[in-house]
């Protein structure tokens, strides 16, 4: 399944003041990313992606994606195994005249057959043991972003508004 949403992000929309844009999605194996920028933002516009308080697009802690008429696209392996089934987007906007538009698309597969064409000839054992490998990476990943993140904006703005989930 491919997951996508088209944002739109006020003109004035500052740092203090991010726009949070739900994706609701299912559980699975993320394996492809991509974010387009149209012409005419130039740079101004930012976006990043968090599941909970966990930054995981870019991997940076505190900071965001930004071009100008470009996509951004990679291939990942982000295990989205727990409820809330949704990813949250974080977008600011510094042109001080006008909206620009950023699409997010994800794509995820569920179903242990479909994960299996991206780590062919894996067995269901490897499955389990690769699962059990990246949440605990995962979990020590998070461990340090919270550990960076402390006294970051981005940190303070979440913590202020609540957003955790």
């Amino acid at each position: 399944m491919i997951y996508s949403a088209s944002i739109t992000t006020p003109a004035n929309t500052v740092l203090t003041n991010l726009k949070r844009t739900i994706i609701n999605v299912t559980k699975g194996l993320v394996y492809k990313v991509e974010f387009y920028f149209p012409a005419g933002s130039a740079g101004l516009m930012g976006v990043a992606v968090f599941d909970g308080l966990y930054q995981v697009w870019p991997s940076t802690v505190g900071e965001f994606f930004k071009t100008d008429d470009e996509t951004i696209s990679f291939d990942d392996l982000f295990l989205k195994d727990a409820a809330p089934f949704t990813l949250q987007c974080y977008t600011y906007n510094l042109d001080t005249v006008y909206p620009h538009l950023v699409s997010v698309r994800v794509g995820l597969v569920s179903d242990d057959a479909f994960m299996a064409r991206f780590l062919p000839n894996k067995s269901r054992a490897f499955f389990e043991k690769l699962r059990t490998g990246m949440l605990a990476e995962r979990a020590e990943r998070a461990i340090a972003q919270h550990e960076q993140s402390e006294g970051t904006l981005l940190a303070q703005l979440i913590r202020d508004r609540g957003l955790t989930e």
